[in-house]
């Protein structure tokens, strides 16, 4: 189960007067940790899906995969980020900063397991849609311990897509959580050698047997607006549909 506020505060023994920095909090804001300053490319009020009002202190826009932060070193007691390091295309600088101007953090994403599972169709979910995809479509990175560190790997959707990695249930955590403390320890994992990628894979894979269930994931199905539609265009055509065109 996820964690809570409540679950965090008391777990990781946050003190009321300790300042606590928010990175990329701005689409899910934290109801019960007080955050000192909340730091995202983009403000609670104007976020895409779940607009809120501003309850940090403080607001520094910022795209944090570009730029550092604008604080001093450990100027914070506490930094979270929380579902956000996915969906960066570069989360390595973040990374970095969190580690610069913060004493200890907590970082959360989705499991490994979590975001390589098959997805149910859902035509209600803006995410996936009527299509089964491995996790969140809109992902980048997957991301597991190991000794102690936190690894970040490259989400490759043609690798999760082959047949070997077709999994439809996943029976672990749902979330990676990583406390740390001075700095973050981690290992990037890089996809220039597209076969050190697949090992990986692989290794997880084999490690966490028992854990994912496999099964038949790639049907398909498109919108059923769009099937009404092209049933219409192709009703009006009167058998016109099928005649074959000359490209020139």
């Amino acid at each position: 189960m996820p964690l809570t506020d409540r679950q965090i505060i008391e777990k990781f023994r946050i003190k009321p007067t300790d300042k606590i920095l928010d990175v990329g909090g701005s689409m899910k804001q934290h109801q019960d940790l007080k955050v000192h300053t909340l730091i995202d490319v983009i403000r609670p009020e104007d976020a895409p899906y779940g607009r809120s009002k501003l309850l940090a202190k403080n607001f520094v826009k910022l795209d944090i995969v570009k730029y550092k932060f604008p604080f001093k070193d450990k100027e914070f007691d506490f930094c979270i980020c929380s579902h956000t390091l996915e969906d960066l295309p570069y989360p390595f600088l973040a990374l970095e900063e969190m580690s610069r101007v913060a004493k200890r953090g907590l970082i959360i994403t989705p499991s490994m397991g979590t975001d390589m599972v098959f997805s149910h169709v859902d035509f209600t979910d803006w995410a996936t849609g009527a299509r089964r995809v491995p996790g969140l479509g809109h992902h980048k990175w997957l991301f597991f311990k190991e000794t102690g560190k936190m690894v970040v790997m490259p989400k490759n959707y043609p690798l999760l897509y082959s047949g070997e990695f077709h999994f439809k249930k996943w029976l672990g955590e749902t979330e990676l959580v990583h406390y740390w403390e001075g700095n973050i320890k981690y290992k990037e994992i890089k996809d220039l050698d597209f076969h050190s990628l697949i090992g990986e894979y692989r290794k997880f894979v084999n490690n966490n047997r028992n854990k994912l269930k496999r099964g038949y994931v790639l049907i398909y199905l498109d919108n059923l607006v769009v099937y009404l539609r092209e049933l219409t265009k192709l009703l009006l055509r009167r058998g016109r549909g099928f005649r074959s065109k000359i490209i020139r």
